[in-house]
């Protein structure tokens, strides 16, 4: 009866706050390319970087790919802290804008242009509000740091 129980811990300090969120779009990619049964001796890397280099709407990029590092451990730490920011009750409306902007900056891999297509503002609306979201996250989740 003397099982060794191992406790893993979030080590928040391997990556920064923008490569926390842009791991967890990488994760989340790759979960719904899956379908729930991992590909068959092929990597989901390969086919991840074979959609999105495939993609008609120019999002394939070469330096935007992401490399999934992170476990599913991790990947739930930062949905919990992802629904914790946006269910904090003492939000601002103006605030909860600028956060959910940001996530959608970094976790989908957005740009500008494409957040300004998408959410009907201008550019530097959006950029100032990303900004502020980034810092507003910072502020609320000691536990991450920024650049």
């Amino acid at each position: 009866m003397n099982a060794a129980v191992r406790i893993e811990t979030m080590n928040w300090s391997r990556f920064t706050m923008d490569e926390w969120l842009k791991q967890y779009g990488a994760y989340i990619s790759i979960c719904r390319m899956r379908g729930g049964d991992a590909p068959d001796r092929l990597e989901v890397n390969q086919i991840h970087w074979l959609v999105r280099e495939n993609d008609p709407h120019g999002r394939g990029s070469y330096g935007k790919f992401v490399y999934l590092q992170i476990s599913e451990f991790e990947a739930s730490h930062i949905e919990k802290m992802l629904k914790e920011i946006r269910t904090f009750k003492r939000i601002c409306e103006s605030a909860q804008v600028a956060v959910e902007l940001y996530f959608q900056k970094m976790i989908r891999g957005l740009s500008l242009d494409q957040l300004d297509k998408e959410f009907v503002l201008s550019r530097s609306s959006i950029n100032n509000m990303v900004y502020a979201g980034k810092y507003y996250v910072a502020g609320h989740d000691k536990r991450l740091r920024i650049e």
